[in-house]
C-alpha cells in the first residue's frame, strides 16, 4: 500500500464581499479523514506563522476541494498557507501510513507465533495416549 500525495491543481477566485475574497483550491483526488485531520493539524500550527488570528481556519472538504475567505490583501499569504498545509498533511500521511503498515506486520507477526504455539500445542496433545 503506497500513498498517493495530494496536489492543489488550481485556485479560484469565487466571490468578493468588501474586502474579503472566497477562494477554493482544487485537489489533485479526494482526502480521506486522516488526511483532512492532518491538513487542519497543521492549519491551527501554522496560523500564527502567517497572521492569521481573527479569521477562520481553511475548510476543507471530502470532495476535494479547499475553500476559504481571506482579507484581499492576505491572498499570497493564504495561498502560502493552504499550499504548506497540503504539504505538511502529505508528509504526515505518510508517517501514518508507514506506522500502520509496521503495525500490521506486527499483527501478522504475532498472529503467525500464535498459530505455531497452536499447532505444537496440538501436536503434543495428539502425541499422547
Amino acid at each position: 500500500m503506497s500513498f498517493e500525495p495530494i496536489a492543489i491543481t488550481a485556485k479560484d477566485a469565487v466571490d468578493v464581499e468588501a474586502d474579503q475574497v472566497e477562494v477554493v483550491w482544487t485537489l489533485s483526488r479526494n482526502p480521506d479523514a486522516d488526511w483532512v485531520r492532518e491538513f487542519r493539524r497543521a492549519s491551527i500550527d501554522q496560523r500564527v506563522a502567517f497572521d492569521f488570528p481573527r479569521i477562520p481556519s481553511p475548510d476543507v472538504r471530502l470532495g476535494g476541494s479547499i475553500h476559504w475567505t481571506v482579507p484581499a490583501a492576505d491572498l499570497r499569504a493564504a495561498v502560502e498557507h493552504v499550499r504548506s498545509c497540503v504539504e505538511d498533511a502529505n508528509a504526515a500521511s505518510v508517517v501514518m501510513l508507514a506506522r500502520r503498515q509496521e503495525e500490521q506486520r506486527r499483527r501478522a507477526e504475532e498472529q503467525a507465533a500464535k498459530a505455531d504455539r497452536l499447532r505444537a500445542a496440538q501436536q503434543a496433545l495428539n502425541a499422547m495416549e
